[in-house]
């Protein structure tokens, strides 16, 4: 009778070494897939965001642009114009000295102009926007400011029509103005400003 022996192979771990170097890759892969996923969720987050604040400041643009509507009707544009105090419907000149066309801009518009909310010059929307429900609301009420573009807040001076307006005792003027609005999304974190050009007619004299 023939005795056969066995030969037992010694274990070099390989199996070990295969099975952990494969649970690495896939704890990586799985690491890799979640911070791919935050990411995206931060960038719809900050999206929406964005288009909040864009359209609480597109918002109060259209608000300044109907105030100053209805107060050139009311007025018929006479002395509507900007001033360094806004004194006048709280209408801005463009630069902080209206007799000196090298004066500085005037620093209410350069401070509401930062991409900021530490500004208080801006007038505020009417409608409560930070009351909306869910992730709809704003941090803040958008705000907007009204400011005229050329120098001196004197207008262009263009008459409209000198010979007609001559033969009534009158002039007309063209004044261009430019509406502002601010808006801070709901986290804080997106400022947006917006500006859109508000053209008038105005005339010397009343029309009433």
């Amino acid at each position: 009778m023939k005795t056969r022996y066995i030969h037992m192979k010694n274990q070099q771990g390989a199996a070990l070494a295969v099975g952990l170097i494969l649970l690495v890759i896939i704890t990586l892969m799985g690491y890799t897939g979640m911070k791919g996923t935050i990411l995206q969720e931060k960038m719809a987050a900050g999206l929406h965001n964005r288009t909040l604040a864009n359209s609480g400041a597109n918002s109060a643009i259209r608000q300044g642009e109907n105030f100053l509507y209805n107060l050139v009707e009311i007025t018929n544009g006479v002395d509507v114009r900007g001033t360094p105090g806004g004194v006048f419907n709280n209408l801005y000149s463009l630069l902080s000295d209206i007799d000196d066309p090298t004066s500085p801009k005037n620093p209410v518009l350069t401070d509401f102009f930062q991409r900021n909310w530490n500004s208080s010059n801006g007038t505020e929307h009417n409608y409560d926007f930070t009351s909306a429900s869910g992730n709809a609301g704003l941090n803040a009420q958008p705000q907007y400011i009204i400011h005229e573009v050329v120098y001196g807040g004197v207008g262009s001076g263009r008459s409209t029509d000198g010979e007609e307006a001559a033969k009534k005792g009158s002039e007309s003027t063209q004044r261009s103005f430019m509406v502002t609005g601010k808006s801070q999304s709901g986290d804080g974190n997106s400022i947006a400003l917006m500006q859109s050009m508000f053209t008038v007619v105005t005339a010397s004299d009343a029309t009433n």
